[in-house]
């Protein structure tokens, strides 16, 4: 990626000052407190009325005359995109990351037992849970363990500059190219990020037999999409590689098992007036058929509307032509590591619950990334401390609008821009002798 040696701060730069501010100013936003439980219970409480509620706008809005059928259909399919969204990225993506771990061991009786890294949406849970086209233990996997150490380099899963090099090379006019973004805004979670995660959750199983029989001839940091169901073994056998095209095949019909539940969960709508006309109580205006289309498309709506909701909030986090990507990897915790948090990620605004509910508390990206496993409001308190720390020591602190991000990324995407480069962001010369021994050597 780097020619020769590049760094972005000076010799002059104190990472050992930066780092002993940072700390301080975690500790001074303290432990999770009841106060953080009863925050999530409100959260949890707001996206089930939404979720509940969608689907019953949904069902009456599938029975009533055209009018009414659009106003009602249109609020259930809202409901339910907002609340699938939150689900994800407020709730299960803390939960998850294992923000409310400590909270659950100093205050035992504060939350449910099952809210604790691990047990969220694992086995029997994910139907109660967190359901979406993700299994969540992948996304744990390529989110939580690959994406997080290895931010903006090339081992880091969800680098947007690297994983969407092919439609970047692709001989398309510029325009078609960023027609094409649209399909991903819509569908990603399904076409894109659930095979992806996936892979990184098997390729983690050192010992499973696709980790063992990965083809050589792919490169395990390079994304597996949907299409590749197809793409994939074809390539295999035009290489003459029998057992590959068949590794493939093995592959997406292991992963459709992960998606089934969900594929359910967006299809069981249609079924609700059909199964309720053939018990003679259908009370719709229109047909029981009728009702199921309607229904269908109104779920399909609010999956892709929820697909677009969480692209906004999230893929756009990392990339952009003013964020830098590394051709060294750093350890944890490290000056480095902290400052490639600021460097490398783009918070939204910010302050208020009517605000952070709609960026899912995903505009509170740089300090996630500095601690994954803090709690909504603790984010909220560290935030502006960060930011401060960031403007004493000169360190780059971006803040922008989701939608203008977002249009940052899809020029990376088609290639009118690209991330800025270097080996590392401080120079050894500015460490001191004990900490070039911890913080610059390779591995995440």
């Amino acid at each position: 990626m780097c020619k020769s040696d590049s760094y972005v701060l000076d010799e002059s730069f104190n990472p050992e000052e930066f780092v002993a501010d940072i700390k301080k100013a975690k500790a001074a936003v303290g432990e999770a407190t009841e106060e953080d439980a009863q925050h999530l219970h409100r959260l949890v409480l707001i996206s089930q009325v939404l979720l509940y509620g969608g689907h019953l706008f949904l069902l009456l809005g599938a029975a009533m005359p055209w009018m009414a059928a659009l106003l009602l259909c249109g609020l259930g399919a809202c409901m339910i995109a907002f609340a699938r969204c939150m689900k994800w990225a407020i709730i299960g993506h803390h939960i998850s990351h294992g923000g409310y771990d400590s909270l659950q061991k100093n205050h035992p009786n504060a939350l449910p037992a099952h809210y604790k890294r691990g047990v969220f949406a694992v086995g029997i849970r994910r139907f109660f849970d967190w359901l979406d086209w993700m299994l969540p233990q992948a996304w744990d996997v390529e989110h939580n363990k690959a994406h997080h150490y290895y931010l903006s380099e090339e081992k880091d899963p969800d680098l947007v500059e690297h994983n969407f090099e092919m439609l970047r090379k692709f001989p398309l006019p510029k325009s078609m190219k960023y027609v094409s973004m649209l399909l991903w805004v819509f569908t990603w979670k399904l076409t894109y990020y659930s095979p992806n995660t996936y892979k990184e959750l098997m390729l983690s199983k050192k010992e499973g037999w696709l980790a063992r029989n990965w083809p050589s001839w792919s490169k395990k940091t390079d994304p597996v999409v949907i299409f590749d169901v197809f793409r994939m073994p074809g390539e295999a056998l035009i290489r003459g590689k029998v057992m590959d095209a068949f590794f493939w095949l093995v592959f997406f019909a292991q992963w459709s098992t992960a998606i089934f539940p969900m594929l359910i969960s967006v299809l069981l709508p249609a079924a609700w007036p059909l199964l309720l006309g053939r018990a003679g109580l259908w009370f719709g205006a229109t047909t029981a058929g009728q009702a199921a289309i309607r229904a269908l498309i109104t779920s399909l709506v609010a999956d892709m509307l929820s697909n677009a909701h969480a692209f906004v909030i999230i893929a756009c986090n990392h990339s952009g032509g003013d964020l830098y990507r590394y051709s060294t990897s750093c350890k944890a915790y490290s000056a480095e590591f902290l400052l490639r948090c600021t460097y490398s990620s783009a918070n939204f605004e910010c302050g208020n619950d009517l605000i952070d509910i709609v960026y899912g508390w995903l505009n509170y990206q740089i300090e996630h990334h500095m601690y994954p496993d803090m709690t909504p409001l603790q984010y909220r308190k560290f935030q502006p401390l960060v930011k401060s720390i960031c403007k004493k020591h000169g360190v780059m602190y971006v803040q922008q609008n989701a939608l203008k991000r977002t249009w940052m990324m899809f020029q990376v995407a088609v290639g009118d821009a690209q991330m800025k480069r270097c080996t590392a962001l401080v120079p050894p010369k500015a460490y001191g002798k004990s900490e070039i021994e911890t913080s610059t050597v390779a591995g995440g």
